[in-house]
């Protein structure tokens, strides 16, 4: 059994052209949207899809609220534009076993030079280091969320302070399957500007900058 966390916020858009996406994936899991207060129709095209879980907003918060709400013995923490092979789930799930997490394969969905130069690096490290971001979506099972703990409810990166907790009691393994990430946040401040904000988030987390009380 599979719960599929995806914390959203005013996400209409992306829901209504993805609808083929998610009917695909609800037939394979139980899907988790946890809204954090939209005041789009986010809500009500989601439930097309899955169990709707109302939350107060913050990602972090969202996450937690999600894997508090469900049952199944599998989670996969999972952004709302990034996709997977629903077919895959299955082949994803039987590589988790002796490892405390695993994430994807990143492919960002532009043809741009420099995202496949963000691409390798962000695998590169996934794979040699298990530094894993939400971008990679991270498989971990229940009884490994609850000994190393909630998501902290940082500003920033709450996904790589998670990933740290995780790295204390096992390793966080790379799966070849990929994962298609959206490049709407790149183009909705430039690369070089979006790149910039991820480069200080990290800053702020690895010097103990990130306040741990933020929402986002």
């Amino acid at each position: 059994m599979l719960d599929i966390i995806i914390p959203v916020l005013n996400e209409e858009k992306i829901l209504t052209e993805q609808q083929a996406y998610y009917r695909s994936l609800k037939d394979k899991a139980n899907i988790v949207f946890v809204d954090g207060g939209s005041s789009d129709r986010t809500v009500a095209i989601a439930r097309q899809f899955g169990q709707i879980i109302i939350s107060s907003p913050g990602r972090a918060i969202q996450k937690n609220r999600g894997a508090n709400e469900t049952t199944a013995e599998n989670l996969l923490f999972l952004h709302v534009d990034a996709y997977i092979n629903p077919d895959t789930l299955d082949e994803c799930l039987s590589q988790l076993d002796g490892h405390a997490a695993a994430c994807l394969t990143m492919k960002i969905e532009d043809k741009g030079g420099l995202f496949r130069v963000y691409e390798r690096v962000v695998n590169y490290r996934a794979r040699k280091f298990g530094i894993a971001d939400g971008d990679l979506g991270l498989f971990v099972k229940r009884k490994t969320f609850n000994q190393v703990g909630a998501f902290d409810n940082f500003q920033v990166m709450e996904d790589l302070e998670f990933g740290r907790k995780l790295r204390k009691i096992g390793k966080i393994k790379q799966l070849p399957q990929a994962i298609s990430v959206s490049s709407r946040r790149w183009h909705e401040h430039g690369f070089f500007g979006t790149f910039l904000r991820y480069t200080w988030a990290y800053i702020q987390l690895w010097m103990g900058w990130v306040n741990p009380n933020a929402q986002r």
